[in-house]
């Protein structure tokens, strides 16, 4: 249920990239005594085998994700690169269907293959009572999807090449297996080396292809909930670039900066989302219809780095500044410290900071007398919140060939919760549906020399 995971998708992504990408080696004046952190996961001629498994718990018995992913990556004695990942997860509990809470029972269903017309408070809008999908919520809780379940397959294989001097080409690609979405991509990038290593620029260019077949069907956008279907499948394709630089400062300090742009097109609706219309007297919910997003969304953003060690001990800092199409411009701070335990092992705190703007279309509901605008969301992924992210890593260097390691992440976001100018109870009610989440991973690297 890909549409639904939102930022699951860039929690375990994060993780996992993290933990299972290849270790950075610190810059440093003069060799140092040898440390797990200092070793690259890219040594020439060597073949190395990762794995790790992750388990990602929502806060109040909402999604749960445990995911195992494995990497193989050979390091050819002629600078040639190889690596292949295969990640499976599955995924259970209760995900926001994007209606407000309310002070009365509410029930809802899925869009059907004939049409009809109906949705009034807490009451399914067809009288067939045995419909497949129809769920039902308690007073003042937050409506969720409690059948959310589903399971992912993702295969990723690349290629480093070196075609010239200092000149590297890398080419791969990825394909992402789900119930109801399937992701195919293809990605290619040069990196040249200048002026003594001390300089690198890159270019790189993906092209992915998605497609989203609901289980329920595809409603019709701005419908009342459980009216007709409108398809089984829809897909998109998503063009994107990033160009960066990064430069040696000193033998302990480097910075890097990106500039990368995204341009994707076709259905970006989430056809399990539905957004409520409410009584403007009272503040009750009144109708339900399926939500709608515009067709086409770029992204620009910018994203500078620095790395500074002193030792083996690494400080890590970076900024992100981010705009798309649809009204979002959001910042992310982020910062680490890698302190050596010893000669084998190393701990890493981390601190993150997100913050982002409403998509522009987006709103908690609207009064029934209000007209339908040409898109609209509920969904709290495209609202404005803030979002605090507390890491710690550790790692031990067991043999000259093994290495375990485990992360902890807690993640807390809050937005909007009360708007004292909503109508009638709404001006008492929570209105954000955002998560909490906490999140552990543990893995092991062996290195073949």
């Amino acid at each position: 249920m890909q549409l639904n995971r939102g930022g699951l998708t860039a929690t375990l992504g994060a993780l996992a990239g993290a933990l299972l990408g290849p270790a950075p080696a610190a810059a440093q004046a003069e060799a140092q005594a040898a440390n797990a952190y200092d070793q690259t996961a890219s040594e020439v001629g060597t073949v190395v085998a990762d794995t790790a498994l992750l388990v990602y718990q929502e806060d109040d018995n909402r999604v749960r994700a445990i995911e195992s992913e494995t990497g193989l990556t050979w390091n050819a004695a002629s600078g040639m690169v190889v690596s292949g990942k295969f990640t499976y997860d599955s995924l259970t509990g209760a995900t926001p269907n994007g209606a407000i809470r309310s002070r009365y029972e509410q029930t809802f269903v899925p869009p059907r293959k004939t049409r009809f017309i109906g949705g009034g408070l807490g009451t399914n809008p067809d009288t067939h009572t045995g419909s497949s999908g129809r769920y039902t919520v308690a007073p003042n809780q937050l409506p969720v999807d409690k059948g959310f379940k589903d399971h992912r397959e993702a295969y990723d294989l690349g290629i480093t090449l070196p075609v010239a001097s200092g000149l590297k080409l890398s080419v791969g690609g990825a394909a992402s297996y789900e119930t109801d979405f399937t992701s195919y991509s293809a990605r290619a990038a040069l990196a040249k080396e200048l002026w003594g290593k001390n300089t690198t620029v890159s270019l790189g260019v993906n092209y992915e292809r998605d497609s989203v077949r609901p289980f329920t069907g595809i409603p019709r956008a701005l419908s009342y909930m459980g009216d007709q279907l409108v398809g089984t499948e829809r897909k998109k394709w998503i063009t994107s670039m990033v160009a960066g630089v990064t430069q040696v400062l000193t033998p302990n300090w480097l910075v890097q900066l990106n500039y990368s742009y995204g341009d994707s097109r076709g259905y970006h609706t989430d056809p399990y989302k539905i957004f409520t219309l409410i009584d403007v007297d009272t503040g009750d919910p009144f109708y339900y219809i399926y939500e709608k997003r515009p067709r086409q969304r770029t992204r620009n953003s910018i994203y500078a780095a620095t790395k500074f060690a002193l030792g083996s001990a690494v400080t890590d800092a970076s900024l992100r500044w981010y705009h798309d199409s649809w009204g979002i411009t959001s910042m992310t701070y982020a910062l680490s410290e890698h302190a050596p335990v010893g000669k084998a092992g190393y701990v890493e705190p981390g601190l993150r900071f997100y913050r982002q703007t409403a998509a522009r279309f987006f709103a908690p509901y609207l009064g029934i007398d209000v007209p339908t605008p040409a898109y609209v969301s509920a969904d709290s992924r495209l609202s404005r919140f803030h979002a605090w992210t507390f890491a710690l890593k550790a790692g031990a260097q067991i043999t000259s060939r093994l290495e375990i390691y485990a992360a902890a992440e807690r993640y807390l976001q809050e937005g909007l919760r009360l708007d004292r100018t909503a109508p009638g109870v709404l001006a008492h009610t929570d209105l954000f549906s955002g998560s909490r989440s906490t999140s552990l991973i543990s893995g092991l690297r062996y290195t073949w020399r």
